[in-house]
């Protein structure tokens, strides 16, 4: 039996089909379901980004580049505090942590470390740190 006599006969009457053709039958509907579902997400992604296209028409390194001078503006403006006192302040716990004299312990250079972290790990990592104490 070719494909598509199996195919019929899958539809009409299941229980003449042998053991085999009942499972290539099924194998056939199967990969055939699957290429559907495929296609149809395809064209669902093709159709999404011809309507970001149309919405946004901005290109990427437009939006880059404005994003870029709007970040080094911001930045720019934040207020800062007291150098001075943040330096000392690093230092010392430096030398509380190391145990030795803050006079031995010269701070070069400070970098502020973004954090992006979300939510939930911000509260798992402190929930981990109370278990401990």
């Amino acid at each position: 039996m070719n494909i598509n006599e199996i195919l019929d006969q899958m539809a009409h009457d299941i229980t003449v089909l042998t053991f085999g053709e009942k499972m290539f039958g099924g194998l056939i509907v199967t990969v055939l379901s699957m290429s559907i579902v495929f296609l149809v997400l395809i064209l669902l992604i093709g159709i999404i980004k011809a309507m970001d296209s149309m919405v946004n028409p901005k290109s990427k390194n437009e939006t880059e580049e404005n994003f870029e001078s709007e970040y080094i503006q911001n930045y720019e403006q934040e207020d800062y505090e007291d150098v001075s006192e943040l330096v000392a302040v690093i230092s010392a716990a430096v030398a509380c942590s190391m145990g030795v004299n803050e006079s031995k312990i010269k701070v070069v250079n400070i970098n502020r470390v973004g954090n992006d972290s979300p939510t939930w790990a911000k509260n798992g990592r402190l929930e981990q740190l109370q278990n401990r104490l």
